[in-house]
């Protein structure tokens, strides 16, 4: 288990990411967070982590960014459920009326718009609705043609994969799934619910996704439906 400190500079790191697509170095958290600590001291504590295996650096930047690990780190033990915000909770109530699936495939078309990520509805192993494709694919990480080409093949196979996250996917809580542990590629990350009648709702973004966010409204999804 890291430090409480560590496991500060890690999540300020990983959320500031998120934000950016950028590198994060000692620089910017002195600045523009209250640390209180010198940026030799942040530049010890980086490097420990980056040692540790949580952290990596672009050879064209001083700066960090997490590895796979310090995202899983992250998730399991440092990142905070938030409350969903009541203009979110009130834009998924005003399609309440309407029928699930319909109601569902509006929610997705909601969530993808605000958080840039595509959304996977399978309403049973042989009926997928996908959204926000567009929006995942305009992600800085996707602009690479090659890498874009490689991820746009998940979506071709994604029926073959429905099996598979039927089992991994439980109806108790959303599952986090990052890089090798997510059936749909290591270059993505996913958020995933089991709602009623059996309906998986997925969220898909670049393993830079806002975890906690995507967690908070799948959270709701569930308890909703």
């Amino acid at each position: 288990m890291l430090d409480e400190r560590k496991a500060k500079i890690l999540a300020l790191i990983i959320e500031n990411y998120t934000k950016t697509a950028e590198p994060i170095g000692s620089s910017f958290l002195v600045d523009e967070c209250d640390l209180n600590l010198s940026g030799a001291t942040l530049r010890n504590e980086m490097r420990d982590l980056e040692e540790s295996g949580f952290l990596t650096h672009p050879h064209t930047s001083s700066g960090r960014i997490p590895t796979e690990l310090g995202y899983k780190y992250y998730v399991e033990n440092i990142m905070k459920v938030k409350s969903i915000s009541k203009k979110m909770s009130e834009e998924f109530e005003s399609v309440a009326e309407e029928k699930t699936n319909d109601e569902l495939k509006n929610i997705a078309k909601n969530i993808s718009e605000k958080t840039g990520v595509a959304v996977i509805i399978a309403f049973g192993p042989g009926s997928l609705y996908y959204t926000g494709i567009r929006n995942m694919f305009s992600q800085p990480e996707f602009h690479d043609y090659a890498y874009m080409v490689s991820v746009s093949t998940i979506f071709d196979q994604a029926e073959d994969m429905i099996g598979n996250m039927y089992k991994l996917i439980e109806n108790i809580e959303p599952k986090i799934l990052i890089g090798d542990e997510n059936p749909f590629g290591s270059m993505c990350g996913l958020v995933g619910a089991k709602l009623k009648n059996n309906i998986l709702f997925m969220v898909l973004g670049p393993v830079r996704m806002d975890y906690s966010t995507n967690y908070t409204l799948l959270d709701y999804l569930l308890k909703k439906f």
